[in-house]
């Protein structure tokens, strides 16, 4: 009588598992997802009014500016301090990730304050631009460089925040270079606001350009010194 060895069953090799995201304090704080209805809702509000032409002549006009205005300082901090993440020029009292929480949460209210600014065109009591005078850089009737430049750079910034939540799903040198794009348009947003505003925003303009080129500076030179071979004693 012969017995026979079973032949072990090779085991399948386990699925690869799909990476997920960690929660962040910041960002999926229930508060900031609050505030943002709240803020789209009054928004709502002064759209209609606006498309209504009820309250001051001037309503969407000054709603316009206020956005425009918010929005830029939001741009400015968000691209200034973003510079000085994970360097040691960050600050110490903030977690890396509240600090991206916050950069986050920062990046995302200026591009929505952005999106409000000109969509608010296309309620102005004076001169009243179609939704694709507005989407389509250069279609505008009314100052049409200034309106492109605003709207290129809020692509741009689109493209910076779109990217940035699909990280994980990204080759990190793409995502690196996506997110530079942060740069070129803080450049053209400011470039709309110079070019386009009629308020003497002047001295606005350049501190945000002297602290974005501050940080910018600082973190170029800590990756220059990184990256440089250490000495040789002979």
């Amino acid at each position: 009588m012969t017995t026979h060895t079973p032949i072990p069953t090779p085991r399948r090799p386990a699925p690869p598992r799909t990476p997920t995201r960690r929660p962040n304090s910041v960002l999926d704080d229930g508060h900031n997802t609050t505030l943002t209805a709240g803020l789209l809702l009054i928004f709502g509000l002064a759209y209609l009014a606006c498309w209504l032409h009820l309250g001051p002549h001037t309503l969407a006009w000054t709603l316009n500016r206020a956005t425009g205005t918010v929005a830029y300082l939001l741009l400015a901090a968000t691209t200034a301090t973003g510079a000085l993440l994970g360097s040691r020029y960050s600050p110490a009292w903030l977690t890396r990730a509240q600090q991206t929480g916050w950069h986050g949460v920062t990046s995302g209210f200026a591009l929505t304050l952005g999106m409000a600014h000109g969509l608010l065109l296309t309620v102005d009591a004076t001169y009243p631009q179609s939704l694709l005078a507005v989407l389509i850089p250069g279609a505008s009737s009314v100052r049409p460089l200034p309106v492109a430049l605003g709207t290129l750079g809020a692509y741009l910034l689109a493209l910076v925040i779109v990217s940035t939540r699909a990280r994980r799903h990204l080759n990190p040198r793409v995502w690196k270079a996506l997110h530079l794009s942060a740069y070129p348009a803080f450049a053209l947003l400011t470039a709309h606001g110079v070019t386009a505003g009629s308020d003497h925003l002047g001295a606005l303009y350049a501190t945000s350009v002297a602290a974005v080129a501050f940080t910018f500076g600082l973190r170029l030179l800590e990756e220059t010194k990184k990256r440089r071979p250490p000495r040789t004693t002979g």
